[in-house]
């Protein structure tokens, strides 16, 4: 009887929460888009002027130009010669040759990873198969979202690779350096892909302000923002495109390195290197709350790209901002709120804006953040679950 009465006293809260946060939000919420929106502007051109990444999201490149000798021959030379110690002194014991290498057909019978990704990147039949796929609106919505994640991955590169001096301890740094490589690979693949297929894009203000908020915070804000929040995105995103024509070829690829990636904050807390002052001060833990502000107008850029191709934005983002919250949790670098508090706001967040601008729409409270049948594919989902732990058992069901 009690149980009975303690839920139904439960959902009576969260009934007043809901119709008391409506009756507020439905006011409220254009005032203060539109005067964020008035300040964007402003606000990405200060960045940009004081950017301490160096990178121009109108040439896709880095101040400097592109340099294409050294690409060439110090990049993808060195990837197409990258030796394997395991084979070379296997006696050394570390392990770094796949099951194929060591069978030895990887130097004679394959082609480097780089010249494998970059034929495919530059094939006119995967171009026709694109084209043929979809049509011209969905084909502009898959290049504004890919392009969000292609200009990500020059803002992971930069970030990574400032983050090598500053992690500690000799896994970490070697850790963190082979993120920087992959996240390497995966700006030049995806750039050359985007142009390759004709569907290249900008990024918005709002991804803007959040990568060079990212990029100029200190160490372990950074490593937050990058390793747990941004490669979570990373990881939801390449799992949304998975089966996509033309793009299956890559993002697989891209989801095994992302949720490596993800996984190294909670390897390196697990070592004890995350100060304690780190996880604990207020101060900290708003600072990297407020690091994620840039995400609320991001979210309503790109949902009519979303919308284009069928998908449900709230639903993406939902489930990504469940797995940041837990994953942000278990590491140590916990935000203002706890996770479940988080999760909470945002789908009553995401309930008030539907009921309130989409009414055509909302069928009843829903909770944004569960996997649905056909969310996830179930190769991806084994995968991501290794990095995340179990949190996805509250949230649904993967596919086949």
């Amino acid at each position: 009887m009690n149980d009975r009465q303690d839920s139904a006293s439960a959902s009576d809260r969260m009934a007043r929460r809901q119709r008391l946060g409506l009756r507020v939000f439905r006011p409220a919420a254009p005032l203060v888009a539109r005067a964020y929106r008035a300040l964007e502007p402003g606000w990405a051109r200060r960045l940009q002027r004081k950017s301490v990444t160096g990178y121009e999201v109108g040439s896709y490149s880095f101040h400097g130009g592109e340099l294409e000798t050294l690409i060439g021959r110090n990049y993808e030379k060195s990837l197409r010669n990258l030796w394997k110690a395991e084979i070379q002194a296997p006696y050394l014991g570390i392990r770094d040759a796949s099951k194929l290498e060591k069978a030895g057909s990887s130097a004679e019978a394959e082609v480097a990873e780089v010249d494998r990704l970059m034929e495919i990147a530059t094939s006119e039949d995967v171009r026709r198969d694109f084209e043929a796929a979809f049509t011209p609106a969905e084909r502009e919505a898959i290049g504004w979202l890919m392009s969000l994640i292609g200009h990500g991955e020059a803002y992971a590169l930069y970030t990574s690779s400032t983050l090598v001096p500053v992690v500690q301890g000799t896994g970490a740094k070697l850790g963190m350096a082979m993120q920087a490589m992959e996240e390497a690979k995966h700006f030049i693949v995806l750039r050359t892909l985007l142009k390759t297929l004709g569907i290249d894009k900008p990024i918005t203000d709002s991804a803007y302000i959040l990568f060079e908020k990212v990029a100029s915070a200190s160490p372990y804000r950074r490593l937050f923002a990058m390793n747990v929040v941004i490669e979570s995105f990373a990881t939801t995103i390449f799992a949304q495109f998975a089966d996509y024509a033309a793009l299956e070829h890559v993002v697989g690829v891209f989801h095994q390195d992302e949720a490596r990636h993800v996984g190294f904050p909670r390897n390196y807390a697990q070592a004890g290197l995350i100060p304690e002052k780190v996880t604990t001060s207020r101060r900290e833990r708003a600072a990297r709350t407020a690091l994620l502000l840039p995400v609320f107008p991001l979210i309503f850029d790109y949902k009519p790209h979303f919308e284009a191709l069928g998908l449900d934005c709230f639903g993406f983002f939902g489930r990504t901002i469940y797995k940041v919250a837990h994953h942000a949790d278990r590491v140590g670098l916990p935000g203002t709120l706890p996770a479940d508090e988080l999760i909470s706001t945002m789908n009553l967040f995401f309930n008030a804006w539907t009921q309130a601008f989409e009414p055509e729409r909302f069928q009843g409270y829903r909770d944004y953040t569960a996997l649905r049948e056909g969310d996830v594919r179930r190769d991806l989902l084994e995968r991501e679950t290794e990095v995340f732990g179990d949190i996805f058992e509250a949230a649904g069901t993967a596919t086949g």
